[in-house]
């Protein structure tokens, strides 16, 4: 065989191992975002045949819809709590992991890793009956210490329930932000601590100079998972509040799924999809630009 038809036998064989995944991504990822940009542009229901073509009347509607500015604040509420507690948090206990504890340390990252592993739905049930202000450990704790628990609520307080949603996120995801913190600071050469140890800078001041440049990509990309998942947030909102009390926890994906499928406006959730895309969209560009000027 020839050195040309080897070549073209290879790009055939390697179009063929390519071509399933090719054909899940389009049947369930390109198809229908087209579709859901096309339906934007209409008025419909969800088993209607009948497609009422309104222009950019959704996305003029989202504008003066107050409910989809609270869902879209405190998507943008939990993007920052969540780098500020999952990030913050996970390189906290990656430091202590990698250089605080001597003894136990499997231990530890075991137990604090392990929320990652639980599915979703699992983790806001279990929250679900620790938050029960009648038979919850919470409220038992609460009222032990002399304190009185919320009179609605831990989640069906409006001025609390979004913190208590950011504080299962944390639960769950702190435990990956340690374990990438703490790959990147296992690959930091420990011949630059003792360099610096050796011109005086230790502690603080090495954590400083050299912990955080050497894991600035590792954050950049704990920061992105971060925004990915406040974006993207659905199942932890539905099961724990469903979007209330009061659309006080509403998030751009629960209310999406609200008109689609319980109030059957398809265009108008269409619109809302699009419009989230964007924003995902804009948020990627942004992580991007600052990382690059970093």
């Amino acid at each position: 065989m020839s050195h040309s038809s080897s070549r073209m036998l290879d790009r055939w064989m390697s179009a063929g191992m390519l071509a399933p995944a090719l054909l899940l991504v389009g049947v369930l990822v390109l198809i229908p975002s087209v579709l859901a940009v096309v339906g934007s542009f209409y008025e419909f229901g969800i088993t209607s045949q009948n497609w009422v073509f309104v222009g950019l009347g959704n996305y003029a509607r989202a504008m003066a819809d107050p409910i989809f500015w609270t869902a879209l604040k405190n998507n943008i509420f939990l993007i920052i709590g969540s780098i500020i507690t999952q990030v913050g948090l996970g390189t906290l206990f990656a430091a202590l992991l990698d250089r605080g504890v001597r003894r136990g340390n499997t231990f530890y990252r075991t137990m604090i890793f392990m929320p990652v592993i639980i599915s979703s739905i699992a983790v806001a049930f279990v929250w679900i009956l620790i938050f029960d202000p009648n038979v919850g450990p919470l409220n038992a704790v609460i009222k032990g210490v002399g304190l009185t628990p919320p009179r609605l609520g831990w989640l069906g307080d409006p001025n609390i329930s979004l913190y208590m949603l950011l504080v299962i996120a944390a639960w769950q995801n702190v435990g990956f932000q340690m374990v990438l913190v703490l790959a990147g600071l296992q690959a930091i050469p420990k011949e630059l601590y003792e360099a610096a140890a050796l011109d005086g800078a230790k502690g603080w001041r090495a954590f400083v100079h050299i912990t955080l440049p050497g894991i600035r990509n590792v954050l950049m990309v704990g920061t992105l998972i971060c925004i990915i998942g406040g974006l993207k947030v659905f199942d932890l909102v539905f099961v724990t509040t469903g979007g209330g009390p009061a659309n006080a926890t509403q998030v751009i994906g629960s209310y999406t799924y609200l008109q689609a499928f319980t109030l059957g406006n398809m265009g108008y959730a269409d619109a809302l999809s699009v419009i989230l895309l964007v924003v995902a969209l804009g948020f990627g560009w942004l992580q991007l630009t600052l990382s690059r000027r970093g």
